[in-house]
C-alpha cells in the first residue's frame, strides 16, 4: 500500500511539474514596476516548433545589451496625456493602468513626409478579462500628440491558456495639428493564438510557459497638407508576427521575438527576453544625462543636481532592483548611500521630454 501512495505521489509531481498554466491579469506588469531585459542578436532562431509539452531551449542566447523597461504611472505623465489616458470621468474607456516606452515602434515613411517622430510610448489597460491596447503618445516635430485608439486593440484575452485564440481589429485616427498640418490613420488587424505549452528555458532559467503567436496587419496612411492642397499618402508599414512566451512569474512576457513579413516570409528582427544584469556596461544608456551626479564614484553621499523638468528619480542595482525611488521637489538631491553594497548601479531620471541615465560607482 505504501509503494502503491508513493508511486500516485510521485505521478502527481510529475504531472504537476509539467502542467499546463493560465495566465491571469495578476501575471502581468503593475504602475511602477521595472524589469531588465537582455536583448539578443541571433536572429537566425527557427520558431516553427510548438505545441503541447513542448520544450523550448533558448539558453544560448548571446546577449548584445541590455536595459531597464520601466511600467510608468499614469499619474506622473503629462497633463496633455493625462487628460485623454487618465480620466475616468470623462474618457474612462481610455483610463490606463500604466504607459511605456515602445521599443522598437517605427512610423514607416514618416520622414519623407516631413515629420520627426521621438518618445513613442503605449498606453495599457488591464482587466480580468483583457489587456488592451488604448492609445499611443508620440512627440511629432517637438509637439507630444497623444494618440488615442477610435477602436481599441485587444492584445491578450484573459484569462490565457494553450489553444485559446482571438482578434481584435482596431484604429487609430488623429488630427497631427499643431504638430503638423495633417491627419495619421492606422488601421490594424491582430490575429492570436496559444500555440503551445510547455518548458522553456533562457540564460534566465527554465519555466513552465504558454506561447501566443500573434499576427499584425498594419495599413498605415498619413494626410499631408502643405499649403497648396492636400494628398494622402500610404505609409509602408510591414506586417509582423509577434511571439511571447509568457510564465506566471515575470510581469512580462519572460521572451519576446519579433518578425517582419516580406515576401510572405517571417523575418526576424527583434529577440529579446527577461533577465538580470550580467554587464551593466551593456545597459543601454541615453547620451544627454538631465543632470550631474557627484562624487561618483561615492562611498557615503550622493548629490544629483537636476534639470529643470526631472521629475522622478530611480536608482537601479547590478540585479536590476529598484534600490532608490523618489519624487523630485527640489533641483539638488542628497542621497545616503553608506551603508549600500559597492558596486555599480544605474541612475535613472524621469522628466517631461523623455528619460536619461547614468552609471553610479560606490566604493
Amino acid at each position: 500500500m505504501k509503494q502503491l501512495l508513493l508511486s500516485f505521489s510521485l505521478i502527481l509531481v510529475l504531472t504537476e511539474a509539467g502542467a499546463q498554466i493560465t495566465i491571469t491579469q495578476s501575471d502581468f506588469a503593475s504602475p511602477d514596476d521595472t524589469v531588465l531585459v537582455s536583448v539578443s542578436d541571433d536572429l537566425t532562431l527557427d520558431l516553427t516548433g510548438t505545441g503541447a509539452n513542448y520544450t523550448w531551449d533558448y539558453s544560448n542566447l548571446h546577449i548584445a545589451s541590455q536595459r531597464v523597461d520601466t511600467f510608468f504611472n499614469v499619474a506622473d505623465a503629462s497633463a496633455l496625456y493625462q487628460l485623454q489616458f487618465n480620466n475616468i470621468i470623462f474618457e474612462p474607456d481610455y483610463a490606463s493602468d500604466y504607459y511605456y516606452d515602445l521599443v522598437g515602434f517605427d512610423l514607416a515613411g514618416a520622414s519623407g513626409a516631413g515629420i520627426t517622430v521621438e518618445k513613442p510610448v503605449g498606453f495599457v489597460k488591464i482587466s480580468s478579462s483583457a489587456v488592451e491596447n488604448v492609445g499611443m503618445g508620440l512627440t511629432l516635430n517637438g509637439y507630444e500628440v497623444p494618440m488615442a485608439a477610435d477602436t481599441i486593440d485587444m492584445e491578450y484575452a484573459l484569462p490565457m491558456t494553450y489553444t485559446d485564440s482571438w482578434t481584435s481589429d482596431s484604429y487609430i485616427y488623429v488630427d497631427l495639428n499643431p504638430a503638423f498640418n495633417g491627419i495619421f490613420q492606422r488601421y490594424q488587424y491582430r490575429t492570436s493564438t496559444v500555440d503551445g505549452w510547455g518548458s522553456i528555458t533562457t540564460r534566465f532559467g527554465t519555466f513552465d510557459a504558454i506561447r501566443v503567436r500573434s499576427e499584425l496587419a498594419y495599413d498605415d496612411s498619413v494626410y499631408v497638407d502643405l499649403g497648396f492642397g492636400g494628398t494622402w499618402l500610404e505609409l509602408p508599414t510591414p506586417d509582423e508576427v509577434h511571439y511571447t512566451w509568457w510564465t506566471t512569474t515575470n510581469k512580462i512576457p519572460v521572451m519576446k521575438a519579433v518578425a517582419q513579413v516580406i515576401g510572405g516570409n517571417e523575418t526576424v528582427t527583434r529577440v529579446e527576453f527577461r533577465d538580470q544584469s550580467r554587464n551593466l556596461a551593456g545597459i543601454d544608456e541615453y547620451a544627454d544625462f538631465a543632470g550631474t551626479i557627484y562624487p561618483n564614484p561615492a562611498s557615503s553621499m550622493v548629490n544629483l543636481t537636476l534639470d529643470q523638468d526631472v521629475n522622478q528619480v530611480l536608482i537601479y542595482n547590478v540585479a536590476g532592483a529598484v534600490v532608490y525611488q523618489n519624487t523630485v521637489t527640489e533641483s539638488v538631491m542628497n542621497i545616503d548611500i553608506q551603508n549600500w553594497t559597492n558596486g555599480i548601479y544605474l541612475v535613472k531620471l524621469i522628466g517631461d521630454t523623455g528619460v536619461s541615465s547614468a552609471k553610479l560607482i560606490i566604493e
